[in-house]
């Protein structure tokens, strides 16, 4: 018999519980005996319901917050992993959560909590949970559970007991720690870190966990020095890596050959052997294979870079860990033949299947030989560009060089080679790093853990470092469409880059950089390997496509020549533009979160993205098809006759029916979740258009409803960005 039986069998013991009525909120929690202090984050907040529709549109009426991005709505399934005692009945109900975040940065903790209480007051239905921060992370979530271990079994009546006196729910207990129970606030209670206080205080329970929404980011990698390389995964700050975890959710590179021009390549490295492709020259010797000289180190630091590989449990992890390097060796010392013998190793790279080029070398700036050229080397250049890949082009990357201001020739040469600068783990340039109108973005270049002979690593700094990240980048967009040009190639790149640390840096519109905002010392931004993969998955024109790859940053563009269709979900910081011939298809498990962009036209495949920066215009009849698991009054299909313009709309909405008037009819609009939003009857006669402002609604999609006065109804869908 399950022990916790035991409470129905014996006499119900009640404990008083301690008075802690606080004159302010809590912002602690207890550990080991010790008031643990915590900061607030005041601009984010836990929303949880029994019914999704309670947290899709919340009631913000009163407060002082003002929306900014919303989480997805999530299934909570926690009581999936919870036993039940025996004899005891659970009615908790399947609930959904969500983060909101608002734009308010520093309010003070008093506006706060009045505001949280007026909401909850607005929306009474909703758990509401605030979040907190220590002073080395950015936020800690709190919501609707809390943990409680109990000092012995018999004591299950003392829990139940507490938790009917503060109006709590008691979820299960733990399989493998029977002691422990999860305990979840309700929308009429306290919030989850007064009433975990609460229990601790009362001296009846053994310990209590607040039960943080930790951001565990754990290694995607089983290398062991995966935590070392800030560039692939940055602890400190996740909003200043390269995203490569996300990417490798897509691809790891596989079959894409990236040519390192260097000093040569240690290959049988214990972390880079199994990379190694078998094909290898000397461009000083003129043969092959390449060849390594001890003490020349740097071009087995950038292979490893591009291609050391992952999840063997050893040392560290390439940006493209299943691509293949070609090891093109040279000292990189002065010789009487240099121009025409790194030419050679190019022209020899790409005609042996080299797709990409990594070339961590150049003229520092000028500081030795001043502003010289090499007509002869920058032919080769030029055949790798146009000849290579069967005339799609190789793609050639280039170190801006460490001779700041100064950016090294020949990475200065050319528009189509992608010159990478060097930027720290905490988002600003590197101090060496080459900058200026040749610059096209930036990428991880300072204390980079990489591979050198004999099966060791080292951290080194220098746009060296950083471009063999853009290489390794270009290899994992290759792996998911060869297809593409190399001008596709830096275009993505370019499109797909993050605009960090924009408290100090300035992005904006630039003659001659048509790919986005540009900035003189950071170019584009900052490396996303993740983004530029999504893009690159949408570059080409099928008949139809289907896109599920969700985004997070950047900028996703998909054409079709007749329809897409889209269950993904476009992130708050993102982009998404879709071109179709026919038809867009936004399905149930599409979603378009609070801040983000998304824009769809019928015009097929006509790859002018940049150009769309508005809405279609007013004539433009997109045809949106509704989920028709979802469809309101059974309509399977929108636009009957129902026109809505400007779609998307930043505020007042034109509606017409064609061919007939609004007189009697009704308008209601609905959220995308189902909730009416909106409903009104037009009493005045002969109106052929009715203006709806939509200025208050939230960021998202809406579904208007019109019922026109012979009771036929017209179903359309309208964007609010």
């Amino acid at each position: 018999m399950n022990f916790y039986i035991r409470y129905l069998l014996s006499a119900f013991v009640l404990f008083s519980s301690i008075n802690i009525a606080q004159a302010q909120e809590d912002s602690f929690y207890y550990y080991k005996g010790e008031q643990i202090a915590l900061n607030l984050n005041t601009n984010t907040i836990f929303v949880s319901s029994v019914d999704p529709n309670d947290i899709s549109n919340i009631n913000l009426e009163g407060t002082s917050f003002v929306l900014e991005a919303a989480s997805k709505i999530q299934k909570d399934v926690s009581s999936q992993i919870l036993l039940t005692p025996e004899n005891f009945t659970s009615q908790t109900p399947t609930r959904y959560w969500r983060e909101i975040v608002f734009s308010n940065k520093e309010i003070s903790k008093e506006v706060y909590f009045k505001n949280i209480k007026t909401l909850k007051a607005n929306n009474q239905k909703v758990i509401v949970s605030p979040y907190f921060a220590k002073s080395t992370s950015d936020k800690i979530g709190l919501s609707n559970y809390f943990y409680v271990k109990l000092k012995h079994q018999d004591d299950f009546n003392v829990l139940l007991q507490e938790i009917d006196n503060h109006g709590l729910e008691l979820i299960g207990y733990n399989e493998f720690m029977p002691l422990w129970f999860t305990i979840s606030v309700t929308p009429s209670s306290e919030n989850t870190l007064k009433m975990a206080n609460t229990f601790y205080e009362t001296g009846h329970f053994a310990d209590i966990d607040p039960a943080f929404m930790f951001n565990f980011r754990g290694n995607c990698k089983n290398d062991t020095d995966f935590n070392q390389l800030w560039g692939l995964l940055n602890n400190s700050n996740n909003s200043l890596d390269i995203n490569a975890c996300d990417a490798w959710n897509i691809t790891e590179g596989n079959g894409v050959n990236v040519a390192v021009l260097d000093q040569g390549v240690y290959k049988t490295h214990n972390d880079l052997n199994g990379n190694i492709s078998s094909l290898s020259y000397d461009s000083q010797n003129g043969s092959s294979p390449s060849v390594f000289t001890s003490g020349r180190d740097h071009g087995t630091h950038v292979a490893g870079t591009i291609a050391a590989e992952g999840n063997n449990n050893l040392q560290v992890v390439g940006v493209a860990p299943q691509s293949s390097i070609m090891s093109i060796s040279h000292t990189l010392s002065v010789t009487p033949n240099i121009s025409q013998e790194l030419a050679n190793g190019l022209n020899w790279a790409w005609q042996n299947g080299a797709e990409v080029i990594n070339n961590s070398w150049g003229d520092q700036g000028g500081a030795f030989f001043g502003q010289l050229q090499s007509a002869l080397l920058e032919n080769a250049i030029t055949n790798t560009l146009t000849l290579g890949r069967s005339g799609l082009g190789t793609i050639v990357v280039f170190a801006a060089g460490n001779q700041s201001p100064a950016i090294d020739y020949p990475a200065s040469f050319h528009d189509e080679i992608i010159c990478t600068g060097a930027m720290t783990s905490t988002g600003t340039r590197s101090s060496f790093s080459g900058f200026g109108g040749d610059l096209d973005l930036v990428a991880p270049g300072s204390a980079i853990l990489s591979t050198i002979p004999t099966n060791g690593t080292a951290s080194w700094n220098g746009t060296s470092m950083a471009a063999p990240h853009t290489a390794g980048v270009a290899a994992l967009i290759l792996s998911v469409d060869n297809g593409l040009t190399n001008i596709d190639v830096n275009d993505i790149i370019e499109q797909s880059a993050q605009k960090v640390r924009t408290d100090i840096y300035t992005y904006s519109t630039t003659a001659g950089r048509p790919n986005g905002t540009w900035n003189n010392q950071m170019g584009y931004g900052l490396l996303d390997a993740h983004a530029a993969v999504v893009l690159a998955q949408s570059y080409g024109c099928p008949v139809n496509a289907n896109i599920t790859v969700n985004i997070n940053t950047g900028t996703l563009t998909q054409e079709a020549a007749n329809t897409i269709t889209a269950t993904n979900t476009i992130g708050s910081s993102a982009t998404a533009i879709y071109h179709a011939g026919d038809e867009v298809l936004l399905t149930s498990d599409f979603d378009a979160l609070n801040g983000s962009v998304f824009r769809a036209y019928i015009e097929g495949c006509t790859g002018n993205f940049v150009s769309k920066s508005g809405a279609p215009p007013s004539n433009d009849e997109i045809h949106y098809v509704y989920p028709e698991s979802k469809s309101i009054a059974n309509t399977k299909d929108l636009n009957t006759g129902l026109k809505l313009f400007p779609n998307p709309t930043k505020g007042v909405l034109n509606i017409k029916l064609k061919g007939n008037t609004l007189d009697n009819a009704t308008i209601e609009v609905y959220s995308f979740s189902g909730a009416k939003v909106y409903s009104n009857t037009i009493k005045r006669r002969n109106v052929t258009n009715h203006e709806l402002d939509l200025s208050k609604f939230q960021t998202g999609i809406y579904i208007v409803k019109v019922t026109d006065t012979n009771g036929t109804t017209h179903v359309n869908k309208v964007i609010k960005e």
